[in-house]
């Protein structure tokens, strides 16, 4: 964590994290029982790497690879020109395995907040193609929804205060594995 932040409390250690994944991919599985035409996408950024935890442990449930890509979503918000300016303006799509078209796109995110960043991904998505459905996975629901978006599965969910956010770390991008609720400075 960059940023002015207070450690409030950890909410999961690398261990409990991998367990959430693992309960997400049961339900993934038991909600998608069919292995074919599954493309798995991860949120930038740290839905990323939890994107491909998730297609792994699919891959070794449905005994078939499942596709793994990842998609930035930035430009498509709605609150994009009033965010703070981004150094790169290029749009990163880093991994696109296979069309979206006809598939069942499993999202991966870390946090759901306001529902803004899952509705800009499913606007990007659409503008790839037509999915058959598209699934929402995040890792932790912190609530304070500004949209009508909700996860078809989630690993944990806790209730925050308008001062406190959920911090995902995740290797190689951060130091460690774990997840904080933290409490941010006013400024």
């Amino acid at each position: 964590m960059k940023d002015t932040c207070k450690r409030i409390r950890q909410l999961l250690d690398a261990q409990s994290m991998e367990t959430a994944l693992d309960r997400m991919a049961s339900s993934v599985s038991e909600m998608i029982p069919a292995k074919d035409n599954v493309l798995v996408l991860g949120m930038a950024s740290r839905g990323i790497p939890l994107a491909k935890k998730l297609a792994k442990r699919l891959s070794e449930r449905y005994k078939v690879e499942i596709p793994c890509g990842s998609l930035d979503a930035t430009f498509y918000r709605d609150d994009f020109h009033y965010r703070k300016p981004l150094a790169v303006t290029e749009m990163r799509i880093t991994e696109m395995p296979s069309s979206v078209e006809g598939k069942t796109v499993i999202l991966v995110d870390d946090v759901l907040y306001t529902g803004r960043s899952a509705r800009a991904a499913i606007q990007a998505i659409l503008d790839m193609g037509r999915p058959a459905s598209i699934r929402f996975c995040v890792l932790v629901d912190r609530g304070h929804r500004e949209l009508p978006i909700a996860a078809d599965v989630i690993g944990v969910s806790v209730k925050t205060l308008a001062n406190e956010e959920v911090r995902v770390c995740v290797e190689p991008l951060d130091s460690e594995t774990a997840v904080y609720l933290v409490q941010v400075e006013n400024v």
